[in-house]
C-alpha cells in the first residue's frame, strides 16, 4: 500500500483509504460498526481545531483528533 499516515494528518478534502485501526478492541469494534475499518475509503470534510469531520459512504461522523490519529491511512488523494 506504501506509506501510512493517521487521519489526522489529513486536511479537508482529502480521501484516502484506511491502512489500520490502531485501537483497543471496544474502540476497533465501534469504529467498524461506524465502517471506519481497513481498505474503507474516508474522506475528510472538515479538519478544524479539536476535531474532523469524515464521511463513510453516505454517512458523516465526527472524530476527536485522538481518534483520528489511532485511524492510519494511505493513498491520500486531493479532491
Amino acid at each position: 500500500m506504501g506509506a501510512v499516515c493517521p487521519l489526522a494528518f489529513l486536511s479537508a478534502g482529502t480521501e484516502a483509504t484506511i491502512a489500520d485501526v490502531r485501537a483497543g478492541k471496544g474502540m476497533r469494534l465501534r469504529l467498524a460498526g461506524m465502517g471506519l475499518c481497513p481498505d474503507a475509503r474516508v474522506r475528510v470534510q472538515c479538519a478544524d481545531r479539536g476535531s474532523l469531520i469524515v464521511s463513510v459512504g453516505d454517512a458523516r461522523y465526527a472524530l476527536s483528533r485522538g481518534i483520528a490519529m489511532k485511524i492510519l491511512v494511505g493513498e491520500p488523494e486531493t479532491a
